[in-house]
């Protein structure tokens, strides 16, 4: 089952398999004929318990002496230590006095979590001009002093301007300063004047499945900006196919993320950004399927964005095909062109080569190269298995910098 998901669009509902489900029967445990026994004598106890108080209500005698007699003839049974009662069952309190961790964390990093407008022109007839209109709304996150904010590259794609609005409402410009279709990451900044809140960043290696994690942002839009809710991280290193080919690590959540969270910050119970939301799983009788980008893929993504204004992705050299056999069936990629210079060139590889594995992975599309190397940086040495001539060999390949496919050479 390929599962879909809804980044701004509420109604959107993928066709998706029907899970049945079956109720389990109850499992009884057997009794021994001692617990028949003993079950016999207490209900014959009460029993004529039952028919004292009456006899005694009629006759009016004194039913608080009767009271302590019955006391003192039931602890006599010890029935609290008897192994035929139910276990008893603890509280946990996981607030103290008036407010819980999730009221701290709320006034921590509330503050800077921020709304997003996307911001677009559109032809007004009436007045023979164009004019400024709100195309989309979503979430950021204030993670400097001097202003950057990170969203979801989907919350700004498109827009011909973008404003920021702060925890006040007040609404300020703001500037993208780059944007990753891959990963779905975008920083903007805004004038460091305007930074009242900086949201500490956390380490997402960290976050264990049942944690308890708060989601803050703004769904549907500003007016309901600043919304809070609260889950259990559901699942860790979830990889789902976002759409464009690259698999990345989810943190899963069952917090309430709807569209307009995207962009918003998910935080442990210490205040520290763990995840960007994202995305939520949207189809008829599914709930609490939300997901965030670790942190920890996210801040080395930020990082090029302020260096490079883009992402810098390792690249192998090489530009590809798919190959088929004869019978129809793609059997690996096959190497059309080997660039000058770069990590395929110097270890040896050919135009005619077939790409049969990276690192031991099959590999049969272009998005199974990008996938492979989404999981390495610049520098990193990968082996590829080859077909060549009939026979398959293997090589090593030092990852490089982007390529200029744009050259003839």
């Amino acid at each position: 089952m390929t599962d879909k998901f809804d980044f701004e669009t509420p109604n959107f509902q993928p066709s998706y398999s029907p899970i049945n489900f079956e109720i389990p029967k109850t499992i009884r445990k057997k009794r021994s004929i001692k617990d028949y026994i003993f079950a016999g004598l207490v209900g014959g106890l009460i029993g004529a318990i039952l028919m004292s108080i009456f006899f005694m209500a009629y006759f009016g005698v004194n039913f608080n002496n009767f009271k302590n007699d019955i006391n003192s003839t039931l602890n006599s049974f010890n029935l609290n230590n008897s192994t035929a009662t139910e276990p008893i069952t603890k509280t946990v309190i996981l607030n103290s006095g008036n407010s819980s961790f999730v009221t701290d964390v709320a006034q921590k990093v509330g503050p800077a979590v921020v709304g997003i407008k996307n911001k677009g022109t559109a032809y007004n007839w009436w007045t023979d001009e164009e004019q400024e209109i709100t195309i989309g709304e979503g979430s950021g996150v204030i993670i400097s002093k001097d202003g950057y904010v990170v969203t979801n590259n989907h919350v700004v794609s498109g827009a011909k301007s973008v404003t920021v609005i702060l925890s006040g409402e007040k609404e300020v410009p703001a500037t993208i300063i780059g944007t990753d279709a891959l990963s779905d990451i975008a920083l903007l900044k805004i004038d460091s004047k305007y930074v009242k809140a900086v949201a500490p960043l956390g380490d997402s290696s960290k976050v264990k499945v049942g944690e308890f994690v708060v989601a803050i942002g703004n769904p549907l839009g500003q007016e309901f900006a600043g919304t809070v809710t609260f889950g259990v991280v559901s699942a860790v290193n979830r990889k789902l196919d976002m759409g464009n080919g690259i698999q990345i690590p989810l943190i899963q959540t069952d917090a309430a993320i709807n569209p307009g969270n995207s962009g918003g910050a998910l935080v442990n119970s210490s205040g520290e950004v763990i995840g960007i939301n994202t995305a939520k799983i949207s189809q008829t009788g599914v709930e609490g399927m939300g997901f965030a980008i670790p942190i920890n893929y996210v801040k080395p993504i930020i990082n090029d964005l302020m260096k490079y204004k883009k992402v810098l992705r390792p690249t192998i050299g090489i530009s590809v095909m798919e190959y088929y056999d004869r019978s129809g069936n793609v059997m690996g990629m096959y190497i059309s062109k080997v660039y000058p210079g770069t990590g395929a060139a110097k270890a040896g590889l050919k135009e005619g080569d077939i790409i049969l594995q990276i690192d031991g992975k099959k590999v049969t599309t272009f998005s199974d190269i990008q996938s492979i190397l989404s999981n390495h940086k610049i520098g990193d040495v990968i082996t590829i298995k080859i077909l060549r001539d009939g026979q398959t060999k293997d090589f090593k390949v030092t990852l490089g910098t982007p390529v200029d496919t744009t050259t003839n050479d």
